[in-house]
């Protein structure tokens, strides 16, 4: 999930800060963006609302486009 990653950096988050927004442990939140874990549907229109963004630009898979 190097699309979470690079979009929180945009706007200078901190993984802390995003899962408290978020209201989940920080350690779900890293997984997700690791890549180990996939957010549900609720959870992933949850993350792009607070990273300002749409579902679809962080999730989609840029390495096969």
């Amino acid at each position: 999930m190097n699309n979470l990653k690079k979009r929180r950096e945009e706007l200078n988050l901190t993984q802390k800060q995003v899962a408290d927004t978020l209201e989940m442990d920080v350690r779900l939140y890293q997984y997700y963006e690791a890549g180990q874990r996939n957010p549900g549907v609720q959870t992933a229109i949850k993350i792009a609302d607070v990273l300002k963004t749409t579902v679809e630009k962080l999730f989609r898979d840029t390495s096969i486009i």
